[in-house]
This record gives C-alpha cells, structure tokens and sequence, in this order.
C-alpha cells in the first residue's frame, strides 16, 4: 500500500471513519502523513461547557491541521431545569413507572454532569481573544453558526425536551458578551456563510453592543448566505422597536453581496403574534443585486411594501419561501407565516407574477391572514409544508389534519409562476383549530 499513488491513497481515506483513519495511519510514514488531512471533520462544534475554545485554538496553531477546518457551530443554548424536568415526565409518562424512572434518572445524571462541567469552564465572552485568535489562524474557515436551539448532548432524552420552547433558558446579558465575543472573532475573515437561530433584537438598541458590532462586522462583506432569527421579546415599546429596526438594517446593508438570505422573528414571550416590519424604512430602498434565495418568516407587514422590496430583486431572485415553522411545538401548526395589516394576499401573488419574472419556486408556510376580518376581500389560510429550506422534500406533518383546513402552498406556487385562476376562493376562510 505505500506504493500507491498518493491520489488514491487520498480517495481510501475519504471513505475512512475516524477510528479507521487512526489506524490507518499507524501502518507505516507514508499513510500517517497522506492521513494528517484526514484527522479532523471539516466542520467543528464548540460546546460552552467543554474546554473547546482552547482545542479551536490548539488546532489553529497546528500547521497541518488548522487547515482542515472550514466551518465551526457555536452552541450557546441553556436547558432550564425545572421546565426540562416535568416535560420530560410528560413525555415519557406512558411508560411503565419502572423504565420511566431509569430512562429519566439516566438524563438527569447526564445534565448534572454537564452542569458540573460548565462551572469549571470559563464563559466564551471572557476567552473573547483565544476565540478571536483561533479563528484567525484558520485559513480555510468560511462559515460560522451560533446555536442556541439545538442541545449538543449524547442524551436523547435531553435533546428531546430541548425541543420544548419553554425548557429553554436565556441569560440575555451573558448571551450580548457571547455574541459580541463571536462577531469580534470573526471581523474581517471572508467568511461565505453565517447563521444565528436567536439573535436578541434589542441588542442593537443597546449603544455599547450596537457599536460593537458596527465597528466588526467587516468580514459581512464577504457573505454569500446570511440567516437571522430575531427574537424580538426584549423589546420594550415602540420607540425601543424602532432603534433595534434601525441597527438591524444597518447590519443587513453590510451584506451587500448576499445571495441566499433569511430573515425570521420568533417572538418568544409573544405567543403567535408577528413582528411588525416595513422594509422601505429597514432597508431603505436597497437592493441586494446578486440575491437569489430568500426567506421571510413571522413577520406583519404591508402588502405594497412588501411587493415593492419583493420587486427590486426581481432580475435575480429564483426562489422565495414566506413563512416556516416558527416557535410552534412539535404537535402545532406551523407559526411563522405571514400576516397583512394592509392589502390582501391576492393582490400580493398577482403583483409577484410580473415582478419576479425569474422565479422558479414560491414555498408557503404556516398561518397567512389580512388584518380586516370584516371584509369580503379577507384571506387566511393555514399552510403546512412540502419542503424543508435546502428545498429538500418533506414528509406530511403528524400535525395535519381536515380539522384544521391545513393545506398545502402547491396551487398558489402555481398561480405565481404560470397563471390562471387565483386558488384562494375555495380557502379563503380557514379556521385554525387546535
């Protein structure tokens, strides 16, 4: 085997596992060193309660191996015990009493471990440098995630009742210093692709926080994909909501050269409501000119606003998703759809046929509906969906049911990019049941 060509040593060891690439690489000089490229995963997870800021930082002052490294998922997100603990009960509560107690016990021990881990490691925003110097030195590090919805943990119990919104918690001043730690860390990287699923939105109302990232957010220049998830619950008033806007779409101009964008409100402590956007006053007029995939979730707005920011992209934008899961529990409907306090959806769909010419896929999601009940031109509707976001088909949902009038977007899509008659009279009055 050490006479074989370097190239297809290379080819066995991309289908190698990684205990298989460890002993492969103890069988003589040549494999161990063809290997060395093959030690890590392309993409690495730091995890808050283990000492994983400082093996980041190990690995990219390694010559050989900091350049395997192309992604990194940060975790920050908290499970809050007393909530984790009587959902899991519930969840598991059809069990016989016995396995219930050793499946639960097991959980329990695996948090306490954890917990107890986390107070031996150092928060990330007080290694904001290490942070910062590692991803410095990783030459081939293009894109970063911050996960606060996913539990990195190898108990399944956990990972499950992560899943509830409430066994969540959120430690919002600690959360602002992580954030702030992240961003500084990757300032003026060219990163292709950065994604964070709860981005409180108040912190760009806070002046400490707003400049901080203003002033290190060079590396969005860069970004071909960029998805927020806002959580605007922090927000207090009007005039709070309208400074947080103001930073967001400082933020969102940054990124002049995205191609593929999302952009979700998850309202935490606000039940179903949708987060009230004008883009003309986010974005004030802007385009994104080589933008081709969006995503727009959770949000109240105006029918002609929202046409009119749909418009601009319309020399390039090819497919575009309205609405998604939002904060619904696994059981519900989906949340994160699209309400109009002004205008209707049919109006909005027929505007969209001529002013994106380019499209090729239209994906709804989740409860659609005009503020004026009263009126004959009222619509709602109640869509489940076909597709994840990477466009990949998805099963039907255990949740739809002919009691709720859950339907699919698939004939409004076909209206938008084909014409013929408007779909919308045979579902206009949907009810959204339990």
């Amino acid at each position: 085997m050490e006479s074989l060509p370097i190239e297809l040593l290379r080819l066995i060891y991309a289908y190698c596992d990684p205990p298989s690439v460890r002993n492969l690489r103890e069988a003589n000089r040549t494999l161990a060193d063809v290997g060395y490229d093959y030690l890590l995963p392309p993409n690495l997870s730091v995890v808050t309660w283990r000492q994983d800021v400082d093996r980041l930082l190990s690995i990219a002052q390694h010559e050989r191996l900091r350049g395997s490294v192309t992604s990194i998922c940060i975790y920050l997100g908290e499970l809050s015990y007393q909530d984790a603990m009587k959902n899991s009960w519930f969840q598991h509560f059809v069990l016989p009493p016995e396995e219930r107690s050793e499946i639960l016990a097991s959980a329990w021990d695996s948090y306490d471990q954890i917990e107890t881990r986390r107070k031996t490691v150092s928060p990330l925003h007080s290694r904001a440098e290490d942070l910062r110097e590692a991803c410095s030195s990783l030459p081939n590090l293009t894109s970063v995630e911050v996960c606060f919805n996913r539990y990195p943990s190898e108990n399944k119990v956990l990972r499950e009742v992560f899943q509830e919104i409430a066994c969540r918690k959120l430690d919002r001043a600690q959360t602002y210093g992580n954030l702030d730690a992240i961003i500084a860390a990757i300032d003026g990287m060219r990163l292709s692709s950065f994604r964070i699923d709860r981005l409180p939105l108040e912190l760009f109302r806070l002046p400490d926080h707003r400049k901080h990232w203003f002033a290190h957010t060079h590396s969005f220049e860069s970004l071909s994909t960029l998805h927020l998830t806002l959580d605007p619950s922090g927000l207090k008033g009007q005039g709070s909501a309208m400074r947080a806007v103001n930073g967001l779409g400082r933020l969102l101009l940054l990124a002049k050269n995205v191609r593929h964008l999302k952009l979700a409100f998850h309202p935490y402590s606000r039940g179903n409501s949708k987060f009230v956007i004008m883009f003309q006053e986010l974005l004030n007029g802007f385009t994104y000119t080589q933008l081709t995939d969006l995503i727009l979730e959770g949000l109240s707005c105006e029918e002609h606003d929202l046409t009119q920011f749909l418009a601009r992209h319309g020399g390039t934008l090819t497919r575009l998703r309205l609405g998604g899961r939002g904060l619904a529990k696994s059981h519900e409907v989906s949340l994160g759809g699209i309400h109009l306090y002004s205008g209707t959806f049919k109006s909005l769909f027929k505007g969209l046929r001529t002013k994106l010419p380019r499209l090729e896929r239209l994906h709804l999601e989740g409860i659609f509906e005009c503020q004026h009940h009263e009126l004959a031109s009222h619509e709602s509707y109640n869509f489940y969906p076909l597709t994840d976001e990477n466009w990949q088909p998805v099963p039907c949902p255990r949740w739809v049911r002919s009691s709720r009038n859950t339907i699919n977007g698939l004939p409004f899509e076909q209206y938008v990019l084909h014409g013929g008659p408007y779909p919308g009279a045979s579902f206009a009055q949907q009810h959204f049941g339990g």
